[in-house]
Formats: structure tokens, sequence, C-alpha cells
């Protein structure tokens, strides 16, 4: 944008800012809609009478106090009662408004009317900007309107803390006051909600920061209307309307620095710093203590400002080259138009012949009351025309890239269909290859069919020597007791050759089981359970005594081909210990010990010596392996180092 249309862009929005402070001054004239005839509003601010620190007034102690004496108390902490007659009323709804008080009570002819906040809990009002309305009669012409004031080194602001009128009336000076302040609020708040999209989408924080200034600002005009009040309850937000200044302060202090590319500059940091605790620490203040909270933001911050201008000033002509030269103008201009007006402003509340010149002409005085708003309205028009520069910067880069993108683009046209023509001659290549590898995989297949036909007949195997075994070994072991009877006796008794009976009965179901188990998956195992199970009719049927220690956890889960293996282990063990050892009796173990389950199994039989292990051993061996555990077979070690018996110690990892 070039400089001449840059400037009567400015002026233009100058003019029609004017005009808009301009309209809602006329509407809002300073008669009531309602009564147009009703008498104006009077303010009772003199012809008062004083007395201080006394719970109750005494007749005598009374004496004059004026406006210059109310300016005074900033330094006094206490009660102090006031009292004056009620001057004629002749409205037709006759209301009290009262203001810059924090706690009081007041009172018509010594009968009490109101108490505003006198208990001891914390006072989170603003004291100046609430107006707390008290209805009156027109009888009440001539009483005396007497308040008790609890005073804690408030400072007084304005002439006019008790106002007397029809409410229309007060309504209708307020609106007009407020009016220019609302319309910025609106402004200032749309601009927020654009700021936020802007940094949701860009991810910059100088569109944050612009975000939160435009807030601070929204919300802060906002709550200086007085008017607003008389529609929402916002008292409470009154009291705490001045922390957005400091808010705004350190938000104006990053924005501008973000700006001008130096927001990581040291004094600009220490600066940012300072806002913010000192935001924290009158944030706490105003909780713990309102006199403290006024002082903080009245006569600390101010310092604090000026040194956060101080600092965007150093910044401003210290790196006057890195942002583009139309941004910089920008915010030259805006940075220029908040400074003069804020001196302005500052002028204005300073010079009281202003005041007196300004207050006979509705429409200036509405625009010098308006004016530190007016100049923060043309500095965030300033800084919402950087943010518009660095959009349209970025657009331009954007097209810039989708130049770059398409030449890119027609190069990978062109390599996809070199690609292309060579995924062409690559794929007859490769049928070909598969036609030739087909041949290979079918022959390959057959022979793998051939060894998954071996793998599973040595798996029924396994599984035919491990079920039956132990059963045929029973049968085997009352056969043997049968005959010697039979020799002795000289008869087969009948018991013996019913187990023997009941022995190949149940070897002929657990091959049927077997088969079947061999079609579908096997029923997950109780483990502890299906153990002694096996241990009580291994002694009922082979009459051999056998000790069990079992010790497994309700927390531990097993996997189901780790429980098959502990299974299988005990009852090879009981089999071979029985058939090949000839032993009477067992001892049996089973206990986690670390990460480890340790399995022993001991008799009194044979000792092991060098034998070779079996089929139904070897095949034990392989599963242990398998599931990383380690299986030891050997004679016991007695006192004198001979060996006893058999021992079978078996180690299964847990995890």
């Amino acid at each position: 944008m070039k400089r001449g249309t840059a400037s009567l862009l400015l002026w233009l929005v100058i003019c029609a800012t004017t005009v808009l402070l301009f309209i809602p001054s006329y509407f809002f004239r300073g008669h009531s809609v309602y009564e147009r005839d009703s008498a104006p509003t009077v303010s009772l601010s003199k012809n008062w009478e004083v007395q201080y620190g006394h719970d109750s007034p005494t007749a005598d102690g009374w004496q004059p106090f004026g406006l210059s004496e109310w300016r005074n108390m900033e330094n006094y902490e206490g009660v102090l009662w006031v009292r004056r007659t009620l001057p004629p009323i002749p409205w037709r709804d006759p209301y009290l408004y009262i203001s810059s008080m924090n706690r009081y009570q007041v009172f018509l002819d010594g009968r009490q009317v109101i108490s505003f906040h006198m208990d001891d809990r914390p006072v989170y009002n603003h004291y100046y900007m609430t107006r707390y309305p008290l209805r009156i009669s027109p009888d009440d012409a001539g009483k005396t309107l007497s308040m008790k004031i609890s005073w804690d080194r408030m400072k007084f602001f304005g002439n006019s803390w008790v106002l007397a009128g029809n409410p229309h009336q007060i309504l209708s000076q307020l609106l007009r006051l407020d009016s220019a302040r609302y319309l910025y609020s609106v402004i200032y708040l749309i601009a927020f909600a654009v700021g936020l999209i802007l940094f949701v989408r860009r991810k910059e924080r100088l569109y944050l920061w612009f975000a939160s200034l435009a807030l601070c600002a929204g919300l802060g005009l906002l709550l200086l209307c007085l008017s607003l009040q008389w529609f929402l309850n916002v008292r409470s937000l009154y009291y705490w309307k001045d922390m957005l200044l400091t808010i705004g302060v350190y938000s104006f202090t990053g924005l501008l620095s973000e700006a001008l590319g130096a927001s990581r500059r040291f004094p600009v940091r220490i600066v940012k710093n300072m806002l913010l605790i000192y935001s924290f620490a009158c944030l706490i203040a105003g909780f713990q203590s309102p006199a403290l909270y006024w002082n903080m933001l009245t006569l600390g911050f101010p310092w604090l400002a000026v040194s956060a201008i101080g600092v965007v000033t150093y910044a401003i002509i210290r790196y006057p080259s890195s942002q583009p030269q139309n941004e910089r103008k920008w915010l030259l201009r805006g940075y220029n138009i908040l400074v003069v007006c804020g001196l302005g402003h500052i002028l204005s509340n300073f010079d009281s012949a202003s005041d007196r010149l300004f207050s006979s002409l509705p429409y200036l005085n509405n625009v010098i009351n308006n004016f530190l708003a007016n100049g923060l309205f043309l500095f965030m028009l300033c800084m919402a025309m950087i943010l518009f520069h660095r959009i349209g910067r970025v657009y331009q880069e954007s097209e810039r890239n989708a130049k770059e993108l398409q030449a890119k683009n027609n190069e990978l046209e062109q390599f996809h269909r070199n690609l292309e023509l060579l995924v062409v001659t690559r794929t007859e290549e490769l049928e070909e290859a598969n036609r030739s590898l087909s041949i290979t995989m079918r022959e390959k297949a057959e022979t793998l069919a051939e060894v998954s036909v071996l793998e599973e007949r040595n798996r029924i195997a396994h599984e035919m020597h491990d079920v039956v075994g132990h059963t045929l070994t029973a049968a085997i072991v009352q056969l043997e007791a049968g005959k010697k009877l039979a020799a002795k006796e000289k008869s087969l008794p009948i018991d013996k050759l019913d187990t023997v009976s009941g022995l190949v009965r149940k070897g002929l179901d657990d091959i049927r089981k077997t088969v079947r188990l061999l079609k579908t998956d096997s029923p997950k195992l109780i483990m502890e359970a299906a153990l002694r199970e096996l241990i009580r009719d291994t002694i009922e049927t082979m009459e051999v005594a056998i000790e069990a220690d079992i010790v497994i956890p309700e927390d531990l889960e097993l996997d189901r081909l780790t429980e098959q293996v502990i299974y299988r282990a005990l009852q090879e063990g009981l089999t071979n210990g029985i058939r090949h050892a000839g032993c009477s009796w067992f001892r049996y173990t089973l206990r986690p010990v670390g990460e480890r389950l340790e399995i022993t199994l001991w008799n009194d039989g044979m000792p092991f010596g060098n034998a070779k292990p079996g089929f139904g051993l070897t095949t034990m061996m392989e599963r242990i392996h398998l599931l990383g555990g380690e299986i030891t077979i050997g004679s016991a070690q007695g006192e004198d180092d001979q060996p006893i018996g058999c021992e079978l110690v078996i180690a299964l990892p847990l995890r």
C-alpha cells in the first residue's frame, strides 16, 4: 500500500470514528426518554457534616465536611459518620445513587434503610464504579440522611458520589457517556476473535499478542461502562477491571516486540517478565487487601508501564531493519498515535480548566473523555494493518511456492511416465520368473506335506505313549501282583482281575480321548487339582507311596503348553520309576523360585546311572527345551556320596 493511500485511509477512519461518536451522543441526550418534563438529576455533594471514629454519633460532635475534606481521606482508616438534610424531591419515582463508597450503612431520621457490605468478609467491589440504588419517597424531603462508612485509606473520586433523581434520567446520562465505549468494545472483541482464529491457523505468536491486547481493551472498556450494571450483575468484575490494564500493557509490549522481531532481546524479556510477575502480585493483593491492591495499581504500576514504553521505544530505535518497511511504517504510526493520545488523556485529567471549558459542549466533552479510547482504536487499526501485510506476504510466498510446486509436478509426471515404461519391462521379466518359481514351489510344497505328515505321526506317537503308557504300567503291576498271589494261594483273586480289567478299560478310554483331543483343542487344566488327582490314582492302582509338596500361587498364570509339559513330566516320571527302577516311594515338589518354576521328582528305586533316556524321556526333554527350560536326570547322593535312588529336576521360566 502506498504512503499517500495509507495516510488518506487513516484520516478517513478518524473522521468516521468522530461521526460514530456523535450519533450516540445525540441520541442519548441528557433528558429522560420516559419523563421529558421531570426535574433534572441533582448531585448531593455539599452541606455535609462529619464525625470521626465513633460507633454511634454524638449530638454535639458534628463539623462541616466538604469536597476538599473528602479528597484528604487517603490516609484515614476507621469509621466516620456523615449527614445532611434531604432537599425537596420533585420526582415521581425518586432514587438515591451512592458511589465511591465500599462499606456503609444509610439511615433516614435514625432508621436504617440499607446496609452495604458491612460484614467482616472481604469486599471485592469497585467503590467508584458501583452505584447502589436506594429508593426514597417524596415525603422524605427534609429528613436527615446519615451514613456510617467504614473507610480503609481509599481515594475519593468525583463530585457526584450521591445522586438524586429519576432512574430513567440517570440511565440516559450513563448511556450517553458509555455509548462510545460499547461501540469500541464490540469492535475489540471482534478483533480478538479474528486474532485468535489467525493464531490457531498460523501458529504465529504475533496474532496471539494481538488477540490478547484486543481482549483486554474490549473487556476494559466494557467494564468502564457504568450503565452495564443496570442490565447485568457485574459489580464484582468492576473491582478486577484494572487488572486488565496490567495484562494489556504486557500484551502491548509483547505485540510490539514481536512485530519488531525483538521478543528474545534481553531488555524486552526482563520487562515482560516483570510485568507478568507484577500482574500476579496485584492479583494476590486484590484478595488480601483492597487498599494495597489500589496502591499497587495506581502508584507502582505506572512506573512499570513507563519502563515498558521505554523498552519498546528502544527496540524501535535499536532494531530498524528487522522487519519489512511497510510494516515498520504502520507500527510507527500506531505507536505515535497511542503516545500522543495517552499524553492528551493524562493532561485532560490534570487540567481542571479544560473540564469547565468542555462541560458546556457535550459532544466535544464526550470526544475528550474518549481520547485514550480513540487513540487505542487507531493503534489497534495500525496493528491490524501489520497483520494484513503479513497475511499478504504469506499468500505471496504461497503463490510462489505453488508455481515452484507446479514445475516440480511437471518433472514428476515425466518421471512417472518413464517409470511406467520401466515397470512394464520389469513386469514381463517377473512373470517369467514367477512361472519358474511356481514349479519350484509346487515341488517344495509336496516335500513340506510329507514332512508335516511325519511330524504329525511323531506327535500322535508321543501322545499315545504318554497317555496309555502310564495306565498299562499300572495294569502290568497289578498282573504281576496277581501272578504272585496265584502262585501262593493256587488261585487268581477276583479283585485283582477286576482291577486289571478296569485299568485296561481306562487305557482304552484314554486312547479314545487322545484321538478326540488330536482332532480339537484339549480343555484347559486346573493345574494343582490335575496333579493331585494323578498322584492319588497312582497311589491307589500301583501300590506306591508319594509325598507331594505342590505350591502354585493364585496369581500365577501358566500358558497351556507349560501346564501340559508339567503334567506329562510327572506322569512319565512316575511310570518310569515304577516300571524300570522298581521303586515304592516318591517325593514330588513344585514351587516358583524367583523367575523360574522348579520341579523335583525323587524315588527310592535303582540309581539312574549312565542309562540312556527312552522314547518317553526323550520326548519330555524336547518339550522342555522348546519352552526354554532345563532338565537333569541322575542319581541322588547319600551321606557317604553313594547314589541313592533316581532324581528328576526340571526348571521352567515363568516369563
